[in-house]
């Protein structure tokens, strides 16, 4: 099944990749952005393209690491209080033995 699973993200990658391509060549003419009273430079759309994808990648790798360390130290979190539980446990048998 995991494998299954990566072929089809493979593939899906791979799609998205050659439709990125294929806009990108499709559309080579300059344009500019304009928000409100802001005027960007004349630039090939592709270059506007590559930067949102670009753009996108890096926030969701920097929403993935939030979520890492999130999971890390509740990771962490969790152990600690294991440790303590078991040490409370070790501790609570050998009263009841001692007695």
């Amino acid at each position: 099944m995991r494998k299954l699973s990566r072929w089809i993200t493979t593939i899906a990658f791979i799609l998205i990749v050659v439709i990125s391509v294929l806009a990108v060549i499709d559309n080579r003419s300059g344009v500019a952005l304009h928000f409100l009273a802001w005027s960007t430079p004349e630039l090939g759309i592709y270059w506007w393209i590559i930067g949102a994808f670009g753009l996108g990648v890096l926030v969701g790798w920097m929403s993935a690491g939030v979520q890492l360390l999130r999971v890390l130290s509740g990771n962490r979190r969790l152990r600690r209080d294991l440790d303590r539980s078991q040490t409370e446990l070790a501790r609570g048998k050998s009263d009841a033995a001692g007695i």
